[in-house]
Formats: C-alpha cells, sequence, structure tokens
C-alpha cells in the first residue's frame, strides 16, 4: 500500500516510517501539520493516510474532515497518544483508529483495509 504520514514529531515520523516500510508498504510522503498533509495528499494519491491528531496549523481531525470532504473515498486512519476517541475519528471521517503505542500487527492490518 501507498502510505502518507502526517505526523509532527520527528522521531514518531522516523520509526512509522521505517516500521511501515518493514511491513511492506511504501511511504509516499511525510507530512508534520495537516497543511502540509492536505497538499502531500493530491500530490502524491496515498492509498491510505496515518493521520496524527495534535499537529500544529491544522490538526488531524479537521485535516481528515476537509480530506473526506474533497476525496470521499480517502482512507484515513488516526494515530493517536492521546485524548481522542475512536468515537471523534470517526466523526472526522476517518476508517481506522488506533492509540499509541499500538501492535505492528494491528496497524498492518489497518493499512491492508482489513479488520
Amino acid at each position: 500500500m501507498r502510505v502518507l504520514i502526517a505526523e509532527d514529531t520527528e522521531s514518531v515520523r522516523f520509526a512509522l516510517r521505517m516500521a511501515i516500510e518493514s511491513m511492506g508498504h511504501e511511504v509516499v510522503g511525510l507530512a508534520t501539520d495537516g497543511e502540509e498533509a492536505l497538499r502531500s495528499y493530491f500530490e502524491t494519491k496515498p492509498e491510505c493516510v496515518l493521520m496524527d491528531v495534535r499537529m500544529p496549523r491544522l490538526d488531524g481531525l479537521a485535516c481528515t474532515r476537509q480530506l473526506m470532504n474533497s476525496d470521499p473515498n480517502g482512507r484515513v486512519i488516526i494515530v493517536t497518544g492521546g485524548r481522542t476517541t475512536q468515537h471523534e475519528a470517526s466523526a472526522a471521517g476517518a476508517c481506522g483508529f488506533i492509540e499509541k503505542p499500538f501492535d505492528l500487527g494491528q496497524l498492518d492490518r489497518m493499512i491492508a483495509g482489513q479488520p
């Protein structure tokens, strides 16, 4: 799968990229905030977006809403380490929700679109 990572913390971005590539997926873009994620989404056409919630300029939930309004077929998985709930992620249009720290097998299945 072609994956875009939207995460403002460099170490987490790096770890996600290494994990995703080790699973056999291709990282087609990296974004550090929601505005950059939107631009990168339309430039790279990923099959899946891993979206952090707490990011500068445009948070992940607002970014997900905008992305889904522009492309209802988009697939966003909210990756959060905090206060966001699965209900909030779903209301924004995300197809998946995973909390940090997460199981890599679970993340792989979510990226692949499996339950």
